[in-house]
């Protein structure tokens, strides 16, 4: 069996050491030719306002969520429920960011900066509450909400947490969930290219908003007709 040679046109670290010798560490495979001479650094995302940054950041993660349920319903009766389980997750990325997005472009610091999207949905409408600015998700009412109005405990564990439900698919002693979660490819990228949609347009009605931060992205290429 051969040994992979290192690819001298992919460098992927420089150093020097404190005797002034240069290293270089280069790939150990090669490179795709498809995309030669493309890159992008982070400089110019870090100077947009906060808002702005999140956004740009929520589309990306619906973009590939979006991709990502296009390969499930692909696999079609080989899809496995990890596919279904990181699309849910970076929906729930995607959902997060969005909202918090809209909160602070508004010129409002969230109640709370965690991962709790009915807390962040409650100030969204807070801010936002007439119908040209509605949308729905399915996370909109928490554990918390449902245990608050049933007046008694439903839900333990990884269940009462979406989004680490769908990163790690078991708590912290590796006990799966309780329940049991469904995914439809045609359900589920019917509604994301909706959500795309919507929050491209809400966003853009927030802009028009006076006292706003500016700064709308340019319309990214996507995968929904």
């Amino acid at each position: 069996m051969t040994e992979d040679k290192p690819n001298e046109n992919l460098l992927v670290a420089e150093w020097v050491d404190r005797d002034g010798k240069v290293h270089r560490e280069y790939a150990p495979y090669p490179s795709d030719k498809r995309w030669q001479g493309i890159h992008i650094d982070s400089a110019s995302f870090k100077q947009l306002p906060h808002p702005e940054r999140l956004y740009r950041l929520s589309q990306a993660f619906l973009d590939a969520a979006v991709h990502l349920c296009e390969r499930a319903g692909e696999s079609g009766k080989d899809i496995e429920w990890p596919q279904a389980s990181v699309c849910f997750y970076l929906l729930h990325l995607a959902t997060e960011q969005f909202l918090k997005a809209c909160v602070l472009r508004l010129g409002t610091q969230p109640d709370s900066m965690n991962h709790d999207i009915s807390g962040l949905r409650r100030k969204y409408h807070e801010l936002l509450p007439s119908a040209e600015f509605e949308w729905h998700t399915p996370w909109e009412i928490s554990a918390q909400d449902i245990e608050d109005t049933l007046g008694f405990k439903v839900f333990h564990g990884i269940d009462r947490t979406p989004d680490q439900l769908y990163r790690y698919g078991a708590n912290k002693s590796g006990a799966p969930s309780a329940g049991l979660q469904m995914f439809a490819p045609s359900t589920q990228m019917g509604y994301m290219c909706y959500l795309k949609k919507r929050w491209t347009k809400i966003w853009n009605e927030i802009a028009a908003k006076p006292n706003v931060q500016q700064g709308t992205p340019p319309e990214a290429a996507s995968r929904c007709g």
